[in-house]
């Protein structure tokens, strides 16, 4: 995405030539001879730098008056003022009042592309602040390598590189969060701000103000929208949006503009550049039909749709999971949690109803449990898991009351029992795959299908 330079200059000698020059740099550049003109371009397009001279004859405003209208509408775009009739007062007070630099008439190229280069570097990183308070994850990686982790990942890239608005819907904990991130990080929008809202906490007393912001002479507040500017806003669970607003969004995403009342310049619209990325864990058509989410809202919200697969589907990724969250675990632990192999089949029989969160929780107890044990722990064995995460719902006694009931059967019916709990865990571990299953428990595919009907396995 090339960036966008605003020269505000009425000598249109001055404009011409700083236009041909940083075209020639890769520039994309905007043209004002005067203050009205400069505004009509700050409030219509994505602008990145302002070269901005400070007399502007004929203008309804100078450039300092400008500065601080273009600094009320995003503080982290950069000012350079350009002066031929320069003095320290001045360069102070417009240095004070949010200008990267002053420069005085004549210049070298040399020199301006030197600052230039700072102030986009500058706003650069003061994006980057942006964006590592909103972090979801310190990882940019999808851990997993099942079919269903793969083809999300390919298609996680190809919506990436486009801009349409995406939602990602998924069960709680699946990473719908991370994943929301990730496109922001692989898209062209990469090097601008990702502001995360949670749609729950937004009301209707506070959305204009933080939405859109607010601009007085004693407030500047700013919106999620002067925030996120070029950058990406990810609305986390709309389906928690207050109806009244949903109406609000709605109408903002169809003009892809707003306004906001200010004390400088009265009521000003401004268009906007960003992207939306939108994210729901409940059945969208069962909000819809019980009208909690407005069908006009999800049309405009859902371009492109990414699904989630819970970790029920995808058990062959647990192992990797786990390790995963073991080793960044461990780089700032200096007690090492070890598995014993038996544990790992275990856990891909579990079902995880809270998804990666549930097994990342489940590391952190480990970490708890080895550092609050008396004697020392060197490897996790399957009798140290917590019962009410292998058991499920069942609790000791019903456990205790299934070994007593085996106890009482006839060793045939005993065997059949067992073998059917075993096959049970074995398909269900490698999520449904006969063939994968047949192959690790060494059984032809023919002969598991056959013993899978024989004793009463529903697929």
């Amino acid at each position: 995405m090339k960036q966008n330079i605003l020269i505000v200059d009425d000598d249109k000698d001055i404009c011409l030539t700083l236009s041909k020059i940083l075209n020639s740099k890769g520039f994309q550049v905007t043209v004002a001879n005067n203050s009205d003109a400069a505004i009509s371009a700050i409030k219509g397009s994505s602008i990145d730098l302002v070269l901005l001279d400070v007399w502007l004859e004929g203008s309804k405003k100078d450039g300092l008056e400008l500065l601080k209208i273009i600094k009320n509408y995003n503080p982290i775009t950069p000012v350079i003022l350009i002066s031929g009739h320069a003095n320290v007062e001045m360069a102070v007070k417009a240095i004070k009042q949010g200008a990267f630099y002053f420069i005085e008439k004549p210049f070298k190229s040399e020199q301006l592309f030197l600052i230039i280069d700072k102030a986009i570097e500058n706003a650069f990183l003061k994006n980057k602040y942006e964006i590592y308070k909103e972090n979801l994850d310190d990882s940019e990686e999808i851990i997993g390598n099942t079919v269903l982790i793969n083809n999300l990942k390919k298609k996680i890239k190809q919506i990436s590189a486009s801009n349409a608005r995406v939602l990602i819907t998924g069960d709680s904990g699946t990473g719908k969060n991370h994943i929301a991130k990730q496109i922001h990080n692989l898209s062209a929008r990469s090097s601008k701000p990702f502001i995360s809202i949670n749609c729950a906490l937004l009301n209707d007393k506070n959305f204009d103000k933080s939405f859109f912001g607010e601009f007085t002479d004693t407030n500047k507040n700013l919106g999620y929208i002067q925030k996120a500017a070029q950058g990406t806003i990810y609305l986390k669970e709309i389906c928690d949006l207050d109806h009244h607003i949903q109406g609000k969004i709605t109408n903002f995403l169809q003009k892809e503009s707003y306004s906001i009342n200010s004390s400088s310049t009265g009521k000003d619209s401004f268009n906007t550049n960003i992207r939306f990325i939108s994210s729901t864990s409940k059945d969208i058509n069962l909000e819809i039909e019980k009208k909690r989410l407005r069908k006009d809202l999800l049309y405009r919200l859902n371009v492109a749709t990414l699904q989630i697969p819970p970790i029920k589907k995808r058990r062959e990724d647990i192992p990797l999971l786990i390790d995963y969250f073991i080793n960044k675990k461990e780089k700032n632990n200096v007690n090492k949690i070890k598995l014993s192999d038996d544990v790992y089949p275990l856990l891909q029989t579990i079902d995880w109803p809270g998804n990666i969160t549930q097994i990342k929780n489940f590391i952190e107890w480990l970490d708890i449990f080895i550092k609050s044990s008396n004697k020392k722990i060197d490897v996790i064995t399957t009798s140290m898991l917590p019962n009410d995460l292998v058991n499920g719902d069942n609790n000791d006694k019903s456990s205790n009351k299934d070994k007593k009931s085996i106890m009482n059967l006839p060793i045939k019916d005993a065997r059949k029992h067992f073998e059917r709990e075993y096959l049970l865990n074995q398909v269900s571990r490698f999520g449904g795959n006969i063939s994968k299953t047949a192959n690790f428990i060494g059984m032809e595919r023919s002969a598991l299908h056959r013993k899978i009907k024989e004793i009463g396995i529903k697929k």
